[in-house]
Parts: C-alpha cells; sequence; structure tokens
C-alpha cells in the first residue's frame, strides 16, 4: 500500500512538473503581449496608426456642411494673374481689407512672413544706391509691410508662428491670450520646440492672436493628428486653428486640464486631457495635447481662389461671419501631406479640419479602458483556450479563436461608427493568435517521433533512396557539423527575369515548376543533395550527407546530364516562341562545413564554404566565356575519365589564386578537328608565345560559332595575351 501511494505521489508530481512547464510558453507569451501593450513602442504605434487608417477608409467623416470656415487659396490660376510668389505685401492687404468689408469674422494666416516686402520702396533703393531722384520719387510712397500692418489693424487676424529646431529662432510674437494649467503642468506633456519664427514685429503687432502653424504628418508622411498646445523655446502656444476658434469665440484665456499620474483613475488616463475654451467649451485631447482629424475627403466647397477675391467675383456668403484661412495650395508652393484615406492635400487641410471639428464638436478619441479591455481579453482567452485543449477537440480551439478575432474587429467597428472611438483590432488579433499558436503547437509537436523528424527533414535535402539508406542507418547520420570534401553543381537561368515581365503567372509558373522539376529528378538520379533553390537557380551538392568517394564525377556527370535536358527544353519552348534563355552551370570541388544549422527554430542541412562560392562564380563565368559549362580543376583531378579542353587560368573576383577552368566535351567534340586545333592555340597562349594570336585569329575565322575561340580572339584583339585572364566581373 505504501509503495503504491508513494509511487502515485511521485507521478503526480510528474504530471505536475510537466503541466508547469507546458505552461511556461503561454505564460510567457502573455506576459510579452502584455508589455507591448502598457509599454506601447513604436512598432506598436504604427500596428495602431495603420489599423485607425482602415477604419477611417472603411468609414470616412462627412462633409462638415454650413460650418463657417473658408480657405482663400493662393492656387495656380492666382499665381498666372497676380504674378510668382512671394506676393507684394499690397496684394495680401487688399485681400484681408476686401475679406474683411464682406464680413469675415477671423483671417487666418497660414503663410510665413519673417522678412521685409523686398518689392517695398525702402527695399527697392538698397538695389539703386545714390540715385537722388529715385529716393526722392520712393519717399512719397509707403513701406509695403507698414500697408499690411495698418490692413491687420482693421480686421482680425491670427498670425502664424513656424517652430522649429534646426537653427536658431528669432524673437517670437507676443502671445495674444493666457494660456493657464489646471491639475498639472502642461508643458511636460507637449512636444518642447526649440523656438520659432513668427511674423515681422510690424504685423505681429497689430495681429489679435498668434498660433503655430507648423504641420507635422507622422513617420509615414500621413497627417492623423493636431496638436492644440505647443511648447516653443520654453513658451506654451496654441495651434493656428485654437486660436482662430479662440478670436472667433472672444475667449480671452485657454485653460489645459492636466490629469497627473498619481490622480489618473478610469476612465481618465495622465496627461492633458483636453482644454477649456471660452463658449466652445471641454475640447478633449490625447495625453500628449493632440486632437486626432476625422478624415474626410477634400472639399473644395471650402476654396475659394486668392483671384476671385481680388477680382470681387466671391459671393459674400462664402466670407460673412466665417474663420477665413489664407493659405498656399499650389503644388510646389506649399506643403502637402497625405491623409488616412490617401489624398495628397496641402497642409493648410489639417488646419482647416481641426477647426471644423472644434466648432462641432466632434473628436475621435481613444478609449482610457483599452488596457484593461486587452488585458482581460488576454487572461481570458488563454485560459479557455487551455481548457478547450486539454477536454474537447482541437477544433473547438479554432473555433474559440476565429469567434475571438472576428469579435475584436466588430467590437472595433462598433465602437468607432457609434462612439468615434479608436479602437486598435489589429493588435488584440495577434495576442489571440499568439495565444492560440503557444498551446496548440507544442500539442501536436508532442506527437512526433524521431522516425517521423528524419523523414520530414531529409526527404526536402536528398533523394529519396537517400532518405531510405538514412532510416536504416542512422549511425551515418552526424547531425552536428563537420568539415568534409565535396562537389558542387550550380545552375542558373538566363533571361528568366525578362520573361516574368511579359507573360502571365500562371502560364510561367507553371513553366519554372516543370523545368525545375526535370533539374531536381536529374540530380536525384545521381544521388546529388538538393542544397537549395533560389528562383530559377537549383545548388545540388555530393558527398553529402552520405560520402562519396566518386562524388567529382558524379558532379561532372550530373551537370551534363541537366546541361542536356536544359538544352532540350529550351530549344522547346522556342519552338512555342518563348525565348527561353540557356542555363549556365558551374562545378567545383572543395572542403566545406556541412550539417545541420539554424537550431531548434528552423533546421536546415546545408554546406558553408569558399567552394560553394567558386561554384557559384564559375556558373556567372560562363556569360562571359560563352560557355554552358564550367568546371574547376580540383574537380577535373578527381574524374579519371574527364573529357574536356581548358578554357583559362582565371583570377575571379574577389579571388587572389588562380582557377584552371575546363569545358566539358562529349566524346565526338572531344576527336573534332576543331577541338584539337584549340588545343594546339592553347598550348601557345598558355606559353606566351608570339603566335597564340594569330592562332586564334585563325580558329576564330575557321570555327566562327566556337564561343572560347572567339572569346580568347577577342583577348589578343584587345592587348591581353597568356592564358591568366583577371576577372574584373562577377
Amino acid at each position: 500500500m505504501l509503495s503504491q501511494w508513494l509511487r502515485r505521489v511521485r507521478w503526480t508530481r510528474k504530471q505536475i512538473y510537466q503541466s508547469l512547464t507546458r505552461a511556461l510558453l503561454p505564460m510567457g507569451v502573455v506576459a510579452a503581449l502584455l508589455a507591448v501593450q502598457f509599454q506601447d513602442p513604436l512598432f506598436r504605434m504604427r500596428i495602431r496608426d495603420q489599423s485607425f487608417d482602415q477604419l477611417q477608409k472603411l468609414h470616412p467623416g462627412p462633409n462638415a456642411g454650413d460650418i463657417p470656415v473658408s480657405v482663400i487659396a493662393i492656387d495656380d490660376p492666382s499665381l498666372a494673374a497676380v504674378g510668382q510668389w512671394p506676393w507684394p505685401r499690397t496684394v495680401l492687404a487688399q485681400i484681408i481689407d476686401r475679406l474683411t468689408a464682406m464680413g469675415a469674422r477671423v483671417v487666418v494666416m497660414d503663410l510665413f512672413l519673417a522678412e521685409s516686402d523686398r518689392t517695398s520702396p525702402e527695399q527697392v533703393k538698397q538695389f539703386w544706391p545714390d540715385n537722388e531722384q529715385l529716393d526722392a520719387l520712393l519717399e512719397h510712397f509707403p513701406s509695403h509691410d507698414q500697408i499690411l500692418a495698418e490692413s491687420f489693424a482693421r480686421s482680425r487676424v491670427v498670425a502664424g508662428v513656424v517652430a522649429q529646431n534646426s537653427y536658431p529662432s528669432k524673437p517670437l510674437p507676443p502671445r495674444r491670450t493666457e494660456i493657464r494649467s489646471q491639475g498639472g503642468e502642461a508643458s511636460g506633456w507637449l512636444k518642447d520646440w526649440a523656438g520659432g519664427v513668427g511674423f515681422l514685429p510690424a504685423l505681429a503687432a497689430t495681429a489679435v492672436g498668434a498660433g503655430v502653424l507648423t504641420v507635422v504628418p507622422d513617420h509615414d508622411g500621413i497627417l492623423r493628428s493636431m496638436p492644440l498646445l505647443s511648447m516653443l523655446g520654453g513658451e506654451l502656444y496654441p495651434s493656428l486653428g485654437l486660436d482662430a476658434l479662440r478670436v472667433y469665440l472672444g475667449a480671452d484665456t485657454l485653460t489645459a486640464r492636466v490629469v497627473s499620474k498619481h490622480d489618473a483613475v478610469l476612465p481618465e488616463l495622465p496627461g492633458i486631457a483636453g482644454i477649456v475654451l471660452g463658449g466652445a467649451g471641454f475640447l478633449p485631447t490625447s495625453s500628449d495635447g493632440r486632437v486626432w482629424l476625422r478624415a474626410r475627403a477634400q472639399s473644395t466647397d471650402r476654396y475659394v481662389s486668392a483671384i476671385d477675391v481680388l477680382t470681387g467675383s466671391v459671393e459674400p456668403r462664402r466670407i460673412k461671419d466665417h474663420i477665413v484661412i489664407i493659405g498656399a495650395t499650389s503644388v510646389g508652393l506649399g506643403d502637402i501631406v497625405r491623409t488616412p484615406l490617401g489624398e495628397a492635400v496641402p497642409g493648410l487641410e489639417g488646419h482647416l479640419q481641426l477647426i471644423e471639428q472644434l466648432l462641432t464638436n466632434e473628436y475621435l478619441l481613444r478609449p482610457a479602458w483599452e488596457n484593461t479591455l486587452i488585458t482581460t481579453l488576454v487572461l481570458a482567452f488563454g485560459l479557455a483556450l487551455a481548457l478547450m485543449l486539454a477536454y474537447l477537440r482541437p477544433a473547438w480551439s479554432v473555433a474559440l479563436t476565429g469567434v475571438g478575432i472576428g469579435g475584436v474587429f466588430g467590437l472595433s467597428d462598433w465602437l468607432f461608427q457609434s462612439h468615434q472611438l479608436l479602437l486598435d483590432p489589429v493588435f488584440p488579433t495577434i495576442c489571440l493568435t499568439a495565444l492560440f499558436l503557444s498551446l496548440a503547437v507544442p500539442r501536436y509537436l508532442r506527437t512526433e517521433r524521431d522516425q517521423r523528424w528524419i523523414k520530414t527533414a531529409f526527404s526536402r535535402y536528398v533523394s529519396p533512396n537517400r532518405v531510405r539508406y538514412l532510416q536504416e542507418h542512422p549511425e551515418t547520420l552526424n547531425l552536428g557539423g563537420e568539415y568534409r570534401e565535396c562537389s558542387f553543381v550550380m545552375t542558373d537561368l538566363a533571361g528568366f527575369t525578362s520573361l516574368m515581365e511579359k507573360y502571365e503567372p500562371s502560364m510561367l509558373s507553371s513553366l519554372l515548376n516543370e523545368y525545375l522539376n526535370g533539374m531536381i529528378e536529374i540530380a536525384f538520379a545521381h544521388d546529388g543533395t538538393l542544397d537549395r533553390i533560389v528562383g530559377d537557380a537549383v545548388a545540388v551538392m555530393f558527398s553529402a550527407p552520405v560520402q562519396q568517394p566518386d562524388h567529382a564525377s558524379r558532379a561532372v556527370a550530373c551537370a551534363l546530364a541537366m546541361d542536356r535536358f536544359a538544352h532540350a527544353f529550351s530549344l522547346r519552348q522556342q519552338e512555342r516562341g518563348i525565348p527561353f534563355g540557356k542555363t549556365r552551370i558551374g562545378v567545383n570541388t572543395g572542403d566545406v562545413m556541412v550539417g545541420n544549422f539554424g537550431g531548434k527554430v528552423m533546421l536546415d542541412y546545408r554546406a558553408l564554404g569558399d567552394a560553394i562560392n567558386t561554384a557559384a562564380r564559375l556558373e556567372t563565368i560562363n556569360a562571359h566565356l560563352g560557355t554552358r559549362i564550367s568546371v574547376s580543376d580540383s574537380t577535373v583531378k578527381q574524374c579519371v575519365d574527364f573529357r574536356g579542353r581548358p578554357a583559362g587560368r582565371l583570377i575571379l573576383k574577389g579571388k587572389k589564386i588562380a582557377v584552371t577552368v575546363f569545358e566539358p566535351l562529349t566524346e565526338d567534340e572531344e576527336r573534332s578537328e576543331r577541338v584539337a586545333q584549340y588545343r594546339e592555340a592553347y598550348l601557345l597562349m598558355d606559353a606566351e608565345s608570339p603566335g597564340a594570336a594569330e592562332a586564334f585569329k585563325m580558329l576564330k575565322a575557321q570555327f566562327p560559332e566556337d564561343p572560347l575561340a572567339n572569346y580568347h580572339a577577342q583577348r589578343f584583339e584587345s592587348g591581353e595575351t597568356g592564358s591568366l585572364v583577371v576577372m574584373s566581373r562577377k
């Protein structure tokens, strides 16, 4: 009884230990996912941004309708009529005066006027010094900047301030409103610029407001939000749109409501909760003082060409009691940003849409309970999935995962449409998928056995008969890495990239599969190991994993068989009208390290070493020599019955030692007069005899289709001598 109880206790402890061990992976996944959610690294932000873009594309914002906001666009027709930018300040003054006369409530200058007008009389005199008559004439004309300043004084103008970090700032214009912080310091949560540049002092003095006009898209060039407050050289400044709204409502102060880290409780998070502004009430923001823009298609109804204002052809209803933004929309003149809808719009569109949202009091907000929701979802889903996998069929866990993912996307879409809340559905989906994989995959992997592992892993690398041999003699399989002499055959298909641009993918993939299938079958027929397939290129190695004493002869025989198949295949396709290129093959022998590499995550049986690189270089050398197969002397030395002719002693690009390269020949070619004369010419070239050049010249004339004869004849014509060739290209 006691012994049975002890055995039962030991078994129970073992089971507990196994259960805890199996739980380590999903527990680690849960911890990592929650850490990402709470720490919010850059890649998490980018996932969220892309998710919000998709929501906005699915449900773009409606046109704001009769909101009193308009844009006076300095567009291409205006530039064509008035002249190139910058315009004289008198033209801008004329536009502002006309807008004021038509009843504009606020004029917002989304322009940069930090320097004096070069067309102004006092500026023109600098270009004509010592001209008393001109000086006397120009003294009767007022300064253009002063004319614009007087126009500012007759209107209610909000001037723009450019935020900057790159160069020393000029004195900032006076802030026309008091900005307070309630509950904490707002400055600690805002982007801090080194400083800024505002309008000319004379212009800034007569403006009734000053706001930051700088528009900064996100990392991918998409404008998703606009800040309501910014720090410029330690000073708080409102955005251009916010200060325009303040002037429009007649408010004197702005109050930033801040929630400190100690006081933060749901549904609020630490940071800036929003801005309190007079008649507009409370304007909610993100923790860093930004407002997410509800993307809508750009509406031309709000845009009025500046030339229409100057010519008086604008309907007064489009200006009266409006906030009017003056800015550049001509391509190359103003800044261009992209919206979440994919539109390229002028930067002032950000100010326009911000003012629209502030006036309509409609905001996109992230729910403060997002972290709590995802934490609850991950823990509950992980527990439910673990129970299902333990007691139910696997299909139930798949169904639960599908329902969870669908529910998250449905909830995100409903919150966006009904409550204008931005909840990212992609990262929760990643969480559910990662949990499913961390629980389900190990369960299935535990059912695998060593024999199945060997068969599955190596059937991808060696011919089928070698798989059977390894199963019958596993002691010949070394799972580590070892140095061994191997031979390699590297192939590549010339001109395949151009084919991809001309033919349908379905036809081309079928053609490539047929070609690769034939090449691989030849490799397996010679007991070669398929090292890898890269596009249309095939790499085959011999003497690994099972050693083959005749690996060099096998490699040459395999290369010749591949060449016959590839040449015939190419001719068949050309008869069909398909310009299928020729196959180039390189063969080399050398010491490499062979074994399994990649560790537990991914297993890859392959060879590593310079011998592989040399084989690849020999393959590409065919393009220069005009041959289809190039074999190195290290391979030829081990082939007793090798038939071929030398192509030259080549120093491959990136190498220092010459490799004697051979072109393999058939028995008939070996006995031909062409090859016999070539050998005689080669001996003269190898001995650097003066008669070598004439020998190859005659050989080229007699056998114009011989690629090596043509190659060496051209070398001698360009002034080269000898059989040693330094290759400048791969």
